[in-house]
C-alpha cells in the first residue's frame, strides 16, 4: 500500500509539473511584437506583465483612405490568451495568442457617417520582435486654391480670394492624431477687416501615398470678427 501511495503521489506531482510547464510554454513572449494585416499594413504592440501596451495599427477605411490607430489604456490578456485594444476614436485591434510566439487577430473600423467609409476588417498574424513602423511625413493642405501641402505651416489660406487666412501659427503635436496651433487670423468682409487671435485643431490623420494628411480642420476666433463671420467653424481639407 505504501508503494501505491508513493506511486500515486508521484503521478499527481508529475502531471502537475507537466501542466505548469505547458502553461509556461503557452504564455506569450514579453516585449515588442509586430505583424502585417491582410491589407498589407503594419501592426505593433508590446506584451508587458500580462497586458498589451502601446498598440499601434494602420487600416484602410474604404474610400476615406488609410488611417493610423492607437490603443488607449493597457489591454489585459484574458486566460484564453485574447485581448482587445481600442482607439478612442472607434477603431480597434484584437487578437488571441495561439502560441507563445504567435498571435492571430483582426484590425477593425466601424462605419462612419460619411460616404465611402463603411465598416472594415483585416486579419493579421504577429510574432515577437520589433520592426520599423515606417513613418510617413505628416502634412496638411495650407492653401485651398493651389492645393499645396506643408508640414506644420506658419500660414494657411482657407478661402478663395483670401477672406480667411491664418498666420503666425505655432503648432503642438503636429504628426500626432490631433494637432493644435495658436496664431492670428485675417478676416475680411467687404471693407471690414479684423485680425483676431485664432486656435486651430487638425484631426482625421490619414495616409495618402507617401504622406500622412490631416483632413479635418476646426478653428475658433478670440476677438471681434467682421459681420457674417462666426467665432467657431471648420471644414474638410480634402
Amino acid at each position: 500500500m505504501r508503494w501505491v501511495a508513493v506511486l500515486t503521489c508521484g503521478l499527481v506531482l508529475g502531471f502537475g509539473a507537466v501542466t505548469a510547464a505547458s502553461g509556461d510554454e503557452a504564455a506569450p513572449v514579453e516585449g515588442p511584437w509586430h505583424g502585417a494585416t491582410s491589407a498589407g499594413l503594419p501592426v505593433s504592440f508590446e506584451v508587458k506583465a500580462g497586458q498589451i501596451v502601446g498598440a499601434r495599427f494602420r487600416f484602410k477605411w474604404g474610400f476615406c483612405g488609410s488611417f493610423e490607430g492607437y490603443g488607449g489604456a493597457p489591454a489585459p490578456i484574458d486566460p484564453a490568451g485574447h485581448w482587445k485594444s481600442e482607439d478612442p476614436r472607434g477603431p480597434w485591434i484584437e487578437a488571441t495568442f495561439v502560441a507563445s510566439n504567435r498571435a492571430e487577430g483582426t484590425v477593425n473600423a466601424p462605419s462612419r457617417m460619411l460616404p465611402g467609409c463603411p465598416a472594415t476588417q483585416a486579419t493579421f498574424v504577429a510574432e515577437p520582435g520589433a520592426a520599423p513602423f515606417e513613418e510617413a511625413e505628416t502634412v496638411v493642405v495650407n492653401n485651398v486654391v493651389s492645393r499645396r501641402f506643408a508640414h506644420a505651416p506658419k500660414g494657411m489660406l482657407l478661402k478663395r480670394g483670401g477672406s480667411i487666412r491664418f498666420y503666425e501659427l505655432h503648432w503642438h503635436g503636429f504628426g500626432e492624431p490631433v494637432a493644435r496651433a495658436s496664431g492670428r487670423a485675417y478676416l475680411r468682409s467687404g471693407n471690414v477687416v479684423r485680425r483676431p487671435k485664432v486656435s486651430v485643431t487638425l484631426s482625421e490623420l490619414t495616409e495618402q501615398g507617401d504622406f500622412k494628411v490631416y483632413l479635418q480642420l476646426r478653428y475658433r476666433f478670440h476677438g471681434p470678427v467682421p459681420p457674417g463671420f462666426r467665432h467657431r467653424g471648420g471644414r474638410f481639407l480634402d
